[in-house]
């Protein structure tokens, strides 16, 4: 019987592939997003400097603009350096502006542009063609084992888990014990399966899961399912293309070329930002977003508490996302003012709640009447709740 013939994908298509797959789905981001952008917020801008100035208006509007006559080009273009560079230094100046915008895909995606930016987009260049896949293989491996292990908590299991498979769970009631135990291995099978894209031997096995956990993460979130998030649904999509494209029919790619960087900066600065700081993550070092930790029960969560006369005081906007929870108390819920304003989750993390609230306090006519809760959840040091007043912000 005659062996199996291989299909072997030119590594110059693959490079092709993983450019119109990353900037549809970034551009997919963008428009669904549009609000963190561009405006019009009420949810409030966190630049990373204060001194920082506002971009809005007409030249946000250009800018945004800006980015999709750029992606176009970087599509149709054979030597799309230019063009990319010119989409990431839009792209970090918003992100400079507001850190609200760092959300999990726009970090991911920038990196894979930035490589693909370093490649000389040259038919003879193979050792850059190579390097390019190895260091985008390196992220996407990296995101499903950092994802897995920041889902070692009880929260996940005992509360995220449970709402993602809710869909599942209102059909066949009777699911919901096996699921809750099944969410307990979840945090080791992402992380194995992470693991196994990075060896031959566990590649096509590792890569049908990963496919599979994206199919499965569509039909929870998406129209079917809680119809919820859908700037997250392009990234998902995404996700499983990537896996395709950088690990489908590649025995001859060993983990080696993946993980080791032969001192290519680029490679060398994969290694330490989607390979190692994560880890810092666990101890509060590292920001969660910047660390896989999306829907992991691991992230910081913030509200809002004033009372009658305080919310009499804000401005209609801002009054508007109160939600009256009992006598002369009313509290807004940071997650559900993001994703009513700007279509996105919120930045988790102290610093940018602290911001925010500094900045609701500013349009207060009594700022004694604002008081702001934190809680930092991380795997280790997580924090119990704190309480900010105006003054303290």
């Amino acid at each position: 019987m005659p062996r199996r013939r291989e299909l072997r994908v030119d590594p110059a298509c693959r490079i092709v592939w993983l450019k119109c797959t990353l900037v549809v789905a970034f551009c997919l981001g963008l428009a669904l997003s549009a609000h963190l952008w561009i405006g019009p917020r009420t949810y409030p801008a966190t630049p990373i400097l204060g001194l920082l100035p506002t971009l809005d208006g007409i030249v946000a509007q250009a800018l945004f603009a800006a980015l999709f006559v750029l992606a176009g080009a970087i599509i149709v273009s054979s030597q799309p350096r230019p063009f990319i560079v010119a989409f990431l230094a839009i792209m970090a100046l918003f992100c400079l502006l507001d850190q609200t915008r760092w959300q999990p895909w726009v970090y991911q995606y920038c990196f894979l542009l930035a490589t693909l930016a370093l490649f000389s987009w040259k038919r003879d260049d193979v050792d850059g063609r190579s390097r390019a896949l190895n260091i985008a293989r390196l992220v996407v491996a990296s995101t499903y084992v950092w994802s897995g292990l920041q889902k070692l908590n009880l929260n996940f299991v005992d509360n995220e888990f449970p709402w993602i498979v809710e869909p599942i769970t209102r059909l066949v009631p009777g699911l919901s014990e096996p699921l809750h135990l099944f969410a307990m291995a979840v945090p080791f099978v992402q992380a194995a399966f992470g693991i196994g894209l990075l060896t031959r031997r566990f590649r096509r096995v590792s890569l049908v899961m990963a496919v599979a956990m994206h199919v499965f993460i569509l039909a929870m979130f998406g129209p079917a399912g809680h119809n919820w998030n859908e700037v997250i649904w392009p990234w998902t999509g995404a996700m499983a293309v990537f896996d395709i494209v950088l690990f489908a029919d590649t025995d001859d790619v060993s983990a080696r070329a993946i993980v080791w960087s032969d001192g290519n900066r680029a490679h060398v600065a994969a290694v330490v930002l989607f390979g190692a700081m994560p880890l810092l993550s666990f101890f509060n070092l590292w920001d969660s977003y910047l660390s896989s930790a999306l829907y992991s029960g691991n992230l910081t969560e913030a509200q809002i508490y004033t009372s009658d006369a305080g919310k009499a005081g804000l401005p209609a906007a801002i009054a508007r996302h109160l939600v009256h929870t009992s006598a002369d108390t009313n509290v807004i819920n940071m997650q559900r003012w993001a994703f009513e304003d700007l279509g996105v989750s919120p930045y988790p993390e102290a610093r940018v709640f602290r911001s925010i609230a500094r900045s609701v306090c500013g349009q207060m006519a009594d700022r004694a009447q604002l008081v702001l809760i934190v809680k930092e959840e991380r795997l280790f040091f997580s924090r119990p709740e704190i309480g900010y007043r105006c003054r303290d912000l």
